[in-house]
């Protein structure tokens, strides 16, 4: 599910994302993140780029696998991505069993 909502992203000293929270909720990684270049979606932004000039269309991207940590929340288990915006960070999609069941119920 395509989200791109921002985030706080807690990093190693090698810049790996351990944990991240979204609206409200603490997230920990719970395996090895995965980093990988994604486009950013350039339609779907009111970003405008100076005549002459480039942006970026490489985001740096870390897929993760991740269980919420805060109380009251279901321990649903889920796979997230998390983009490297020049900003901050940004979730841009997620899958989570809780996620499946209502889209595709």
């Amino acid at each position: 599910m395509y989200i791109d909502e921002p985030v706080g992203v807690d990093l190693s000293a090698g810049g790996v994302p351990l944990s991240f929270r979204w609206r409200g909720i603490s997230y920990a990684i719970v395996s090895a993140p995965e980093p990988w270049l994604s486009r950013r979606v350039w339609w779907r932004s009111n970003d405008r780029v100076t005549r002459g000039q480039t942006a970026p269309l490489d985001v740096p991207t870390w897929r993760v696998d991740a269980i919420a940590l805060t109380s009251g929340v279901p321990l649903d288990d889920g796979v997230y991505d998390l983009a490297q915006h020049g900003d901050g960070w940004r979730l841009v999609g997620a899958s989570t069993t809780e996620l499946d069941q209502r889209l595709f119920a």
